[in-house]
């Protein structure tokens, strides 16, 4: 068996929704040992879009319940995190205080804990206290006002990109500062934001607006920096193509049979296709639709374009290029159900990836995991009769 890279490390995670459980995740793939640590009733990423979120945030993690609103419940992570080397948590600034388990009482207990906040805005500054979730994120961010057609209000981005994106982020820091700790025996507070995340998405697009005022307008499926890019139909089905440089341009002229395109005075250069870029859309569109979508995309990769298909979730989900690099893959759920997932999305050639086990039933791993911890038979029957914690 592969040894894992990160196995020597043990993590709880006691975050809720998307960008927490995801940072979690993307620590246990590479073998931390990350305990799940849910409210009575469960964690909301159990229910998010009817379930969907959970089989992907919830892998290779052992899935307890603890009731902190109790001061046993209290007692039991602080013992926890005697051994733990991170903490992840998700609630808002100041309410892990409310449960004595803020950073400043667990690092007495730990003083090489690393404790990951995550947060809407963060624990500072004038939003601390806004609720934060994905779609308000894009919202503040400017993503969202630059996202969707221009003749129509701002679109959100469909798949929840600032809450992956920050968990990312997070799993990173935690990581790095878990390093830091086994080197110094110093842990610390680390936090990662949505807000923060989306800005760095946007990162350009500021610095562009500080170097010459300018602000970025809703473009749809195309945008001002080069032309042709953006969805295009054929016979059959769209395509969305780019064509970021000359060289790209005459390889699409090529491929089409459409040299008089390139010679055009009013395409020759990237400038002159965005001035004309409806005319340019027009007469590419009318040309594609001459074409089968399948035809002319082996024509356009062949050329060397950078083309693709315009797919539907299901088309993706099914894709077998995916499935061939083991992306997504079916496995089996808490109920014995095969569920379709998407495992982490970097892979190593010397220590791949785990994906041991998905959506453990709520509290499946209370009684072994306070066992391990210390706690006695009768105290974990205890705690069960009093509603401290709960098991399947």
């Amino acid at each position: 068996m592969v040894r894992q890279p990160l196995e020597e490390y043990s993590v709880l995670d006691l975050s809720q929704g998307v960008a927490g459980p995801t940072a979690g995740a993307m620590l246990g793939d590479f073998g931390a040992d990350v305990v799940s640590i849910e409210p009575p009733n469960g964690a909301s990423q159990r229910y998010l879009a009817d379930g969907s979120a959970f089989p992907n945030v919830s892998r290779n993690k052992d899935a307890i319940v603890v009731d902190l609103k109790t001061e046993k419940g209290t007692e039991i992570v602080h013992k926890l995190v005697a051994e733990a080397d991170a903490l992840i948590e998700s609630n808002r600034p100041g309410k892990m205080a409310d449960f004595n388990c803020d950073y400043d009482t667990l690092a007495e207990i730990n003083p090489e804990l690393v404790y990951c906040s995550i947060t809407g805005y963060g624990e500072e500054g004038q939003y601390r206290n806004r609720p934060g979730i994905d779609p308000l994120a894009q919202a503040v961010s400017g993503l969202m006002w630059m996202t969707g057609e221009p003749d129509r209000k701002p679109s959100r981005i469909g798949g929840p990109t600032i809450d992956v994106a920050t968990g990312i982020n997070a799993a990173f820091a935690t990581l790095t500062a878990m390093v830091h700790a086994e080197k110094t025996g110093e842990g610390q507070k680390i936090e990662s934001t949505l807000f923060d995340t989306a800005a760095m998405i946007m990162s350009n697009w500021y610095t562009k607006y500080s170097k010459d005022g300018s602000v970025p307008e809703r473009q749809g499926h195309s945008w001002e920096v080069y032309a042709p890019s953006g969805v295009f139909n054929t016979g059959t089905r769209p395509v969305y193509i780019a064509v970021p440089a000359q060289p790209y341009w005459k390889r699409l002229c090529r491929a089409v049979d459409r040299m008089d395109w390139f010679d055009d005075d009013r395409f020759a250069s990237n400038e002159d296709r965005l001035a004309n870029r409806d005319q340019l859309f027009d007469e590419i569109e009318a040309e594609f639709e001459k074409y089968d979508r399948d035809d002319l995309l082996a024509e356009l990769i062949t050329a060397g374009v950078p083309a693709s298909e315009l797919q539907t979730v299901q088309e993706a989900a099914e894709d077998e290029h995916l499935r061939q690099r083991g992306t997504v893959r079916e496995i089996e759920g808490a109920e014995n159900e095969e569920t379709l997932v998407v495992q982490t999305p970097v892979q190593f050639s010397k220590t791949p990836g785990r994906f041991e086990h998905v959506a453990p039933e709520l509290g499946a791993d209370t009684r072994e995991v306070l066992r391990d911890s210390g706690f006695s038979e009768e105290e974990i029957d205890d705690f069960v009769s009093a509603n401290v914690v709960e098991e399947a």
